[in-house]
């Protein structure tokens, strides 16, 4: 993975002159009904934008899950805990941008047919400043612009060119480079921790050395690296079994767990309960709710 301000300038210069033809926008239900893909809810809004190629991305829209093949032109827009389901069983080459709240992420990626699992980003680059005033009421009106109209694509074009202004305006001090290196760790983290990742594979990736990657997240977290990961697949098993109606066996497998069983005695250690037993409980609170 590099990081690389102007290769990302120049993939964000391909998607605004893309002539966009169809924006997707993606919703939280119906909840994904397959384990088979990993299913990516954030609490960040993001796009992902083909670039050439064809991409098959899973989603709701419009009360269905949708399983479509993104071509060049077409955009999925996914608003903040909206669910999408990458799939990467085709060659194509894609930008993304994720508005997190304290700075802009944008990633490059040019996926090989050859694998069937997600590779690593290419090339990633993340603002030290969020998304500025106006940027951020063009991400307030691309979900509220009417589907598929002039005004949604004109959106979506201005916006691309706010983000692409605050990357080329953006200048990373030697006081902000831990900050922007714990970004690129995090987001690294946070995309991959479905995978059977490591520390040694995630400083590989990131070019760092295994002992300053665990000094770094040790400094930012409090926790070991491992202990971090770990938190992560936590974090991402409880909004499955809040939110989806995965098996047990689906879920440990989608935040990286190699044997459902090891899952089960990690999940119970962090909070008490057996995973069907904590999915039980939060919904028999959800009936008590209604009444």
């Amino acid at each position: 993975m590099e990081v690389n301000k102007d290769k990302i300038l120049h993939c964000l210069r391909q998607a605004i002159e893309l002539k966009i033809q169809r924006i997707f926008i993606a919703e939280g239900s119906p909840h994904a009904i397959s384990g088979e893909f990993f299913v990516n809810t954030q609490e960040n809004p993001r796009f992902i934008i083909p670039l050439t190629h064809r991409k098959r991305i899973l989603f709701a829209a419009n009360g269905a899950q949708r399983d479509h093949i993104f071509a060049p032109g077409e955009v999925l827009f996914c608003p903040a805990y909206c669910w999408s389901a990458e799939v990467w069983d085709r060659e194509h080459t894609m930008v993304s941008v994720v508005f997190r709240r304290s700075y802009i992420r944008t990633l490059f990626i040019h996926h090989h047919a050859a694998s069937n699992t997600q590779d690593a980003p290419d090339i990633i680059y993340h603002t030290q400043m969020p998304l500025s005033t106006a940027g951020t009421h063009l991400l307030l009106a691309m979900s509220s612009a009417a589907k598929g109209s002039a005004s949604q694509i004109q959106i979506l074009k201005a916006l691309l060119t706010t983000v692409e202004e605050a990357v080329k305006s953006d200048h990373q001090s030697s006081s902000g480079k831990e900050i922007f290196t714990w970004n690129c760790v995090r987001e690294y983290m946070e995309m991959s921790f479905h995978q059977d990742i490591s520390r040694v594979s995630i400083a590989k990736a990131l070019h760092l050395h295994p002992a300053s990657l665990s000094r770094l997240v040790h400094k930012m977290t409090g926790d070991g690296v491992n202990k971090y990961l770990s938190k992560l697949r936590m974090k991402h098993a409880l909004h499955l079994l809040k939110e989806s109606d995965l098996s047990i066996d689906e879920i440990a497998e989608q935040c990286g767990f190699r044997y459902t069983g090891y899952f089960i005695r990690k999940f119970r250690s962090c909070n008490s309960d057996s995973p069907s037993r904590y999915r039980i409980k939060y919904r028999e609170s959800l009936d008590r709710n209604r009444q």
